[in-house]
C-alpha cells in the first residue's frame, strides 16, 4: 500500500467517525478521570463512606494479618487438593487399573494380539496413561479452580503485594509467588504462568527456582 492509499484510507475513516469524535472521546476520558477522582480522593470535610472492599484490603494487606491470613487460605487449599484429590484418585484407579485393564488383557488375547504388541500397548501405553490420570487429574481439577477463585475474587494479587518486599530482597519479583503456588499444582503451569513477569531477568529467575 502505498502513501497515497494510505492517506485515502486515513481520510475515508476519518468520516465514517464522525466529526464529534474527539470530543466523545474527551468527554469519555474526562468522565472515567472524575469517577476515578471521587472514588481515591478525599475531600476536607466531607463524610467518609464505607467500602467493603477497601476495608477488606486493609485487613489482607496489613503487617499484622497479611501473611497469616495468607498462610490460612494457601494451606487450606493445598489441604482441600491433597485430602480431596484421594477419593476420586481411588476410584479412577479402580475403575481404570482393576476393571477396564484386565477386560483389555482378554480382549486383545481374543483379538489374536502377539504378546509383544498386547504388552506395549496395554502393559505400556495404556498403563501410564491410566496411571497418570488416576493420579494427576484429580488434584488439578481442585487445585486449580480454587486457585482461579482466589484470582477471581483478586486476593492473589494481593499476596504478590505481600510478598513482593521479600522477593525484591532475593532479587526476585512478588507475583513468582503466585507462579511457585501455581507449580504446586503443575511446575508445567507454574513456569508458563511466569509470562506476567514483566522483567526478563525476573522471569527467568521465577522459571529457574520454580
Amino acid at each position: 500500500m502505498d502513501k497515497n492509499n494510505i492517506l485515502n484510507t486515513s481520510n475515508d475513516l476519518r468520516w465514517q467517525i464522525g466529526e464529534g469524535f474527539h470530543d466523545k472521546l474527551t468527554e469519555a476520558i474526562y468522565a472515567d478521570a472524575s469517577t476515578i477522582a471521587q472514588n481515591a480522593v478525599t475531600k476536607k470535610g466531607d463524610v467518609k463512606k464505607f467500602r467493603f472492599d477497601k476495608s477488606l484490603d486493609k485487613i489482607v494487606t496489613s503487617k499484622t494479618w497479611g501473611f497469616p491470613i495468607m498462610i490460612l487460605i494457601l494451606s487450606v487449599v493445598l489441604w482441600l487438593t491433597i485430602i480431596g484429590a484421594n477419593y476420586p484418585s481411588g476410584l479412577l484407579a479402580q475403575l481404570l487399573l482393576d476393571n477396564v485393564h484386565p477386560w483389555l488383557k482378554n480382549l486383545a488375547n481374543l483379538a489374536g494380539f502377539p504378546w509383544w504388541l498386547s504388552g506395549f500397548l496395554i502393559d505400556g501405553v495404556y498403563l501410564a496413561l491410566a496411571w497418570v490420570i488416576a493420579v494427576m487429574l484429580p488434584p488439578m481439577a481442585i487445585f486449580f479452580p480454587l486457585f482461579t477463585l482466589l484470582e477471581d475474587f483478586g486476593y492473589l494479587p494481593r499476596v504478590a503485594f505481600n510478598l513482593d518486599s521479600l522477593f525484591k530482597k532475593s532479587g526476585a519479583h512478588g507475583k513468582q509467588a503466585l507462579t511457585m503456588s501455581m507449580g504446586f499444582g503443575c511446575n508445567a503451569a507454574g513456569v508458563v504462568a511466569t509470562r506476567i513477569i514483566d522483567s526478563p531477568r525476573e522471569r527467568l529467575i521465577a522459571i529457574i527456582t520454580n
